[in-house]
C-alpha cells in the first residue's frame, strides 16, 4: 500500500514540475522587461483579470497563481504602481502557501524583490532575492538561479558591495552550460564589464564588453547591442581612444536609428558630439548637439536635452559667440532646474511609496508566521496519525492522544487569533499616520517647490552674470529675487498654519476678502513657471467679489489649481481664471486646455483611498495627492469643489464658497 501511494505522489509531482517549467521560464519572466512589449497595458490588464476570474470559478489554483504574478508584474514595469504589484504578489504567495506551489514561489519572490528595488529598498531587494535562490534550490532550474544571481549582482553593486557581485556573476559564466541561456550569459559579461569599469580596470571591461556584444548580436537582441556598443563608445572615451569611441557611438547610432528608439538616439549624437567638443571640432559638435537636441525634444528625454544645452552654450563659449551661448545657457539653467524639481517630486513619491511598501511588507511577514504554524500543524497531524494507525488497538490512548491534540490546536487557534487582532489595530493606526504623512508631504511639494526654485535661478544669473548684467536688470532681478522671498515665507506660514490645524490648535475661522486678488496674485506667482511652456494664464474674474472664507487656506487651494493646469497643458496652450456670482455663492473656476481626462480618472481624483498620479505633458511627476488637499480645504470652508474634462479637450475645475454678507 505504501509503495503504491509513494508512487503516486511521485507522479503527482512531476505532473507539477512539468507544468510549472511549462508556465513559467526565464523568456515568460524578461518578458515583462522588454521596451515596447505590452504597449496596450489596458487591455493586457484586462485579458488577465478575465483570465484570473475563469481560474478561480474553474478552481484552477496554479492557473491563478501565474496570472497573480503576470499582473503584479504588469503593474511594476508598465504602470509603475509598485502597490498595486506588491497587493497582487502577496495575493499570489498567498495562494502558493495554501496549496503548496513552492516552485512558484521563485518567481514571486523575484516580482517583491523587483518591487523593493524599484522603491530604493536594496536590501530588502537582496534578501528576496536570496529567499528566490533557496526556493530555487528545491527544483535546480539552472536558468532561473542564474538570473536570479545576476538580479543579485546588480543590487550589490548598487550597494557597494563588490566582492559578492563579481562572485554572482563569475558564478553565472562558470555555468553557462548547464545554465543554456545567452541572454544571461550576455547580462552578466554587461554587469561585469561594468564592475571593472567603476574599479577603472578599462581592459578587463572592454574585453567583457566586447564578448557580451558578441553574444547579442548572435541572438538577435537588436536593443542591448546598441546598448553595448554605447557603452563600449563611452569605455573608449574613458580610455582616451577618440577614433574608436567615435566609431562605436556612430553604429550605436545607426542601429537606434533603424529601431526608431528616438531617446537613444538623442543620446548616442550627444556622445558623438562630446568627443567633437572634447577635440575643439566645435562646428561639428554644434551640428551633432543640434541633431541630439531635435531628438531630445521629440522623445521628452530631458537628460539628454540639458546635455545638449550645456554643451551648445560652451560650444558657442569657445567660439566668442557669447550671445548664443548665454541663450543656451538660459535654457540649460531651466531645464536644469525642471529636472530638480522632478527629482524632488521623485524622491518624495519614492520615500511613500517605500512607506506603503514596508507596511505590506509586514503582510508578507504574516503569511510567513501562518505558513510556519501550518507547517507545524501538518507535521504534528503527520505525528498523531501515525500514532493512531500504530496503537488503533489502544482506544483510550488513542483518545488521550485526541485530546491533547484538541487542546494544542485551540492554543494555537487562539494565538494566531490574538497575533491577528494585534496587525488589525496597527494597521489602522498605520494608515492614519500614512494619510497625514502624505498630506504633509503633498504641502512641501507643491507650494515649497516653485519659490526655491526662482531663488535658484536668480541666484544662479546673479553669480554668473553680474558683469553683463547692467545696473537696471540687477534691480530687476534683486526686486523679483525679494517677490519669491516674500512668496516664500508667506508659504512657509501657511504650511505652519495647516499643521496647526491637523493638531486642532487652529479652527478654520472665515474672514471677508476679495477673491479676484487672490486670483490675480497666484497669477503673477506661476507665470514663470508657465512662460517656461510658452502658456499663456489670463484672469477674467470680476472685481468686487467677496467671500467669507479662511484666505490661506483658499489661496493653497487656488495655487494647487493653477500648477495642475500648467502640468497638464500643451506648449501653447491656455488657462482661464474667472470667478462668478451664483445665488448665494461664488463660483470659482480655473480651465485649461490641456489633455483632459476620462472619467474613470475623474471618479478617483478625490478620493485619498485611491490616489491618481499622472505625467504632466513635460513627463512632470507629482505624488496625486494635491486635489485630495485642495478638496478638505474647500470643505473645511464650508464649500464644495467639482470637475468637467473631456480627454483631448482640456478640463475646467470648480469650487464654490459662500458670499460675504
Amino acid at each position: 500500500m505504501l509503495p503504491h501511494l509513494l508512487k503516486i505522489i511521485s507522479f503527482l509531482f512531476a505532473i507539477t514540475v512539468t507544468a510549472y517549467s511549462q508556465a513559467q521560464t526565464v523568456d515568460w519572466y524578461e518578458s515583462f522587461f522588454v521596451d515596447g512589449k505590452y504597449r496596450e497595458v489596458e487591455k493586457a490588464l484586462e485579458l488577465r483579470e478575465k483570465k484570473l476570474l475563469e481560474a478561480r470559478a474553474g478552481g484552477d489554483y496554479e492557473s491563478q497563481v501565474t496570472t497573480l504574478i503576470e499582473i503584479g508584474l504588469l503593474h511594476l514595469t508598465r504602470t509603475y504602481d509598485q502597490e498595486k504589484a506588491m497587493n497582487y504578489l502577496i495575493r499570489s504567495l498567498t495562494l502558493e502557501d495554501s496549496i503548496d506551489l513552492s516552485m512558484h514561489r521563485v518567481f514571486t519572490y523575484v516580482g517583491i524583490a523587483r518591487v523593493f528595488r524599484a522603491v530604493g529598498n536594496f536590501n530588502k531587494s537582496a534578501e528576496f532575492l536570496n529567499k528566490a535562490l533557496l526556493q530555487n534550490a528545491e527544483g535546480g532550474d539552472a536558468a532561473i538561479k542564474g538570473l536570479i544571481q545576476n538580479e543579485l549582482g546588480e543590487i550589490q553593486l548598487e550597494n557597494g558591495e563588490a566582492e559578492a557581485a563579481l562572485k554572482n556573476f563569475e558564478s553565472i559564466l562558470s555555468s553557462r552550460k548547464e545554465i543554456n541561456k545567452p541572454s544571461i550569459e550576455s547580462k552578466a559579461l554587461f554587469n561585469l564589464a561594468q564592475l571593472y569599469t567603476r574599479q577603472e580596470k578599462y581592459e578587463q571591461a572592454l574585453r567583457h564588453h566586447k564578448r557580451a556584444l558578441v553574444i547579442r548580436r548572435s541572438i538577435g537582441d537588436r536593443e542591448n547591442e546598441a546598448r553595448s556598443l554605447n557603452t563600449i563608445g563611452e569605455l573608449y572615451r574613458l580610455m582616451k581612444n577618440t577614433a574608436k569611441a567615435t566609431d562605436n557611438h556612430r553604429v550605436a547610432l545607426s542601429l537606434r536609428n533603424s529601431l526608431t528608439d528616438i531617446a537613444g538616439v538623442a543620446e548616442s549624437y550627444n556622445n558623438i558630439a562630446i568627443l567633437d567638443f572634447e577635440s575643439a571640432n566645435y562646428t561639428d559638435a554644434i551640428k551633432n548637439f543640434e541633431l541630439a537636441l531635435h531628438a531630445g525634444q521629440e522623445s521628452q528625454n530631458q537628460h539628454q536635452l540639458s546635455k545638449s544645452y550645456e554643451y551648445l552654450s560652451e560650444c558657442y563659449e569657445a567660439m566668442e559667440d557669447y550671445k548664443q551661448a548665454l541663450e543656451y545657457k538660459d535654457l540649460f539653467l531651466a531645464i536644469r532646474e525642471l529636472i530638480h524639481g522632478e527629482m524632488n517630486e521623485q524622491r518624495l513619491l519614492e520615500t511613500q511609496n517605500r512607506y506603503v511598501i514596508g507596511q505590506q511588507e509586514s503582510q508578507i511577514e504574516t503569511l510567513e508566521f501562518d505558513s510556519t504554524i501550518r507547517k507545524v500543524e501538518l507535521a504534528r497531524q503527520t505525528k498523531n496519525n501515525q500514532r493512531l494507525l500504530l496503537f488503533v488497538a489502544l482506544i483510550l490512548a488513542a483518545g488521550g492522544v485526541i485530546v491533547v491534540f484538541y487542546l494544542e490546536k485551540r492554543r494555537s487557534a487562539k494565538l494566531v487569533t490574538d497575533v491577528n487582532a494585534r496587525l488589525t489595530v496597527q494597521q489602522t493606526e498605520l494608515q492614519e499616520l500614512n494619510a497625514t504623512k502624505d498630506k504633509f508631504f503633498s504641502i512641501i511639494s507643491h507650494d515649497l517647490k516653485g519659490p526655491l526654485n526662482s531663488l535658484s535661478s536668480f541666484s544662479n544669473l546673479l553669480i554668473n552674470y553680474t558683469d553683463s548684467l547692467s545696473k537696471e536688470e540687477i534691480q530687476t532681478f534683486a526686486k523679483d529675487f525679494d517677490k519669491s522671498l516674500k512668496n516664500l515665507f508667506a508659504l512657509l506660514e501657511n504650511l505652519l498654519e495647516w499643521s496647526r490645524s491637523q493638531t486642532g490648535n487652529i479652527d478654520f475661522t472665515p474672514d471677508r476678502f476679495e477673491i479676484c486678488a487672490i486670483l490675480e496674485s497666484n497669477k503673477d506667482l506661476l507665470e514663470s513657471q508657465a512662460k517656461i511652456k510658452s502658456i499663456w494664464i489670463q484672469s477674467v474674474a470680476r472685481s468686487e467679489l467677496y467671500i467669507d472664507a479662511h484666505k490661506n487656506s483658499i489661496n493653497t487651494v487656488v495655487r494647487n489649481l493653477i500648477s495642475n493646469a500648467i502640468k497638464f497643458t500643451q506648449e501653447g496652450g491656455r488657462i482661464e481664471l474667472d470667478a462668478r456670482k451664483k445665488g448665494n455663492e461664488v463660483i470659482i473656476s480655473v480651465a485649461d486646455t490641456g489633455v483632459g481626462m476620462s472619467e474613470a480618472v475623474i471618479n478617483r481624483l478625490f478620493r485619498i483611498d485611491a490616489k491618481h498620479s499622472t505625467k504632466g505633458t513635460a513627463n512632470e511627476k507629482g505624488t496625486g495627492l494635491g486635489l485630495i488637499l485642495c478638496k478638505e480645504f474647500i470643505e473645511k470652508n464650508g464649500g464644495r469643489i467639482w470637475v468637467e474634462s473631456k480627454e483631448g479637450e482640456g478640463t475646467i475645475f470648480f469650487f464654490a464658497l459662500p458670499q460675504s454678507q
